[in-house]
């Protein structure tokens, strides 16, 4: 004997049970992240990412008064949104975020320019790619050591070292 509507009753236990077994949880995400985390190690970034890591540079220019003022030189360029150009770029840039992924990247630059404390801001992308957010930028050390510090007193901005810094792009170092 049939039982009219059998194939249904199938149908809807079978996506049911797909479905409950299906579910994103944290135990899935972390295992995620761990095995993200180990490749990530291996491979292409222990060698082709690494070898760019050890291209940037860092240094200290001492500025009048005994200010001494850490700086990064690295190869960048300036990502094309918002209409930016790489005349956008000075010889001193303050970094306040690092990101791999450009919507992040978007993200916080869009934050900075609308809270009006950073119109100007920018993403300018590393060769690995990595892309840092540029709050302000300077032509002299004077004008970078002062911007850097306004974006460390700046309490609505809630950074984690090592960040902010001082990047200067290797296009534009003497």
């Amino acid at each position: 004997m049939r039982i009219p509507g059998s194939k249904t009753i199938l149908a809807f236990a079978a996506i049911a049970v797909i479905a409950t077994s299906c579910k994103t949880t944290e135990a899935n995400y972390k295992a995620a992240y761990e095995r993200a985390v180990e490749r990530k190690n291996e491979g292409i970034d222990s060698t082709v990412y690494d070898a760019i890591r050890r291209e940037a540079k860092p240094s200290v220019i001492a500025i009048d008064g005994g200010v001494q003022l850490p700086l990064v030189t690295e190869h960048v360029s300036v990502t094309p949104d918002n209409g930016n150009t790489s005349i956008t770029l000075k010889r001193y840039c303050i970094v306040v975020g690092k990101f791999k992924q450009i919507f992040n990247a978007r993200s916080m630059r869009t934050r900075l320019a609308s809270s009006g404390n950073y119109p100007d801001a920018f993403i300018v992308q590393t060769r690995e790619p990595l892309y840092y957010v540029i709050a302000a930028t300077a032509d002299t050390p004077q004008d970078a050591a002062a911007a850097l510090q306004k974006v460390r007193n700046d309490q609505t901005l809630m950074l984690r070292e090592p960040l902010p810094w001082v990047l200067q792009p290797t296009s534009l170092a003497r």
